[in-house]
């Protein structure tokens, strides 16, 4: 019988265990918060209130247009200065973009590599599963276009839906209205099942190219069936991760607080820079053992998910509640 607790229990034993796979954790953590679209989504709404949110992604659409009027304008007025400062502006701006290239890299072939391996570890019959780092990023970069794509086509749709749901507040910015209750309801229940659902299919649909080798369209389709016929089990996972993974981040940042707060504030009293900039480093380190160590639990927890809905199937934990009472 399918059980989240076995599920998510093998997940924390091969993260734990397996602590090599921290290295692609680390990097694969910089596609979203803790790996994961819909815990990125979702705090972020939170943090701030639903309205808020929506109203940020509309205001980043509107101001889309002028970002790009402003950079070219920039880009402009830099060829009226002297050669000198124009090949310094360049050489800028080629160093920087190589840097983000070399980063985006290194999350997508990270987080294809980190779902090959988790595979190779949960299916092995070994006792120790055969697992190269060196072999698993060669593998993930065979798979860096399709599964950059399946990244980029969420966050364009996840992005749209956002717009699409931020189109009414214009109307509550323009004249306040009585019915900002009923649109904070409204919004909540288009944007939960849209944005979390797209974010696991985005799940499925990598797993589906990196362990199966599909082609691109194939796997989204493969991916949109496998989540609509498992739908409930997703959500239900998706909860249960996001609350594990907002009680991690608090549980460490209370830590931190509470270990460093103290010699931060001698450093600050007595002018101390070295100290200062020892906490600051030490904090910095703890954040991403603490980002990997989650990315690579989130990582390995979708991916077991997925090979034991592919496989087997699961029965949600509500339809089990719900079968009994019948």
């Amino acid at each position: 019988m399918f059980s989240h607790r076995s599920l998510l229990k093998q997940a924390i034993i091969i993260a734990w265990k397996h602590k090599y796979l921290w290295v692609c954790g680390l990097f694969a953590s910089l596609v979203a918060s803790s790996g994961s679209w819909e815990y990125k989504i979702l705090t972020e709404n939170l943090n701030q209130n639903l309205a808020d949110g929506g109203s940020y992604k509309l205001n980043g659409f509107l101001s889309i247009g002028e970002i790009i009027k402003n950079f070219f304008l920039g880009l402009g007025n830099i060829f009226r200065y002297d050669f000198i400062s124009v090949l310094n502006a360049i050489t800028l701006i080629l160093i920087t973009l190589l840097i983000l290239v070399g980063f985006i890299w290194l999350a997508i072939v990270s987080q294809a590599a980190l779902v090959s391996s988790v595979k190779k570890i949960a299916t092995t019959k070994k006792k120790e599963a055969d697992i190269s780092l060196r072999e698993e990023f060669g593998y993930g970069n065979s798979h860096f276009w399709p599964v950059l794509g399946l990244n980029f086509l969420t966050k364009i749709l996840i992005s749209v839906a956002f717009f699409i749901i931020g189109l009414p507040l214009l109307f509550i910015i323009i004249r306040d209205s009585a019915f900002s209750a009923l649109i904070y309801t409204v919004l909540f229940v288009i944007f939960f099942p849209i944005a979390t659902g797209l974010a696991l299919m985005l799940k499925y649909a990598i797993a589906y190219k990196v362990l199966e080798n599909t082609s691109f369209v194939k796997s989204v389709k493969k991916a949109w069936r496998l989540f609509l016929n498992n739908w409930l089990v997703s959500l239900e996972m998706a909860v249960i991760l996001f609350l594990i993974s907002l009680l991690a981040s608090g549980l460490v940042l209370l830590v931190l607080f509470l270990a460093l707060m103290p010699l931060l504030l001698l450093g600050l009293m007595f002018n101390a820079i070295w100290l200062i900039t020892l906490v600051m480093l030490i904090a910095i380190i703890v954040i991403a053992l603490a980002g990997s160590l989650l990315t690579t639990f989130q990582v390995t927890t979708w991916t077991t998910l997925f090979l034991r809905l592919r496989d087997k199937g699961a029965a949600a934990k509500l339809e089990r509640l719900f079968g009994r009472q019948k």
